[in-house]
């Protein structure tokens, strides 16, 4: 079975490290940007099946990468993954606007985001 295409983007490069520590030697396609233009472009250049996302970034914030990202077609499916926590409001409105999935910062098993990454890329 082919493994998903990974795009991250993420403005913590010890983060982007480490999902490219677990998903590169897995047989995983991931590409990462660490601000959203740039994340923007690799996208459109990868068309990759997933997109783990940061919400708070310099320049383009998730959510703006979120709203062009369900303009494209195909949209790849996108899992937000932030340390920015209001109580549930954040995760709730993302999802509603058509997020996958929503994990908090620090995470909590990389496996479980594989799995969310491979159910993800196969709806």
């Amino acid at each position: 079975m082919t493994k998903p295409v990974i795009v991250a983007i993420d403005d913590e490069a010890e983060f982007i490290d480490m999902l490219q520590n677990y998903f590169l030697p897995r047989g995983y396609d991931i590409s990462v940007a660490i601000r959203g233009a740039k994340g923007i472009e690799t996208i459109k250049e990868k068309k990759p099946d997933v997109v783990l996302m940061d919400l708070k970034m310099p320049g383009i914030d998730g959510d703006e990468v979120l709203k062009l990202l369900k303009s494209m077609q195909p949209s790849p499916k996108v899992i937000f993954v932030t340390a920015y926590d209001d109580g549930g409001k954040t995760r709730a409105r993302l999802l509603q606007m058509g997020a996958y999935a929503y994990f908090d910062k620090p995470i909590a098993s990389l496996k479980v985001l594989e799995e969310t990454i491979n159910e993800a890329s196969k709806r």
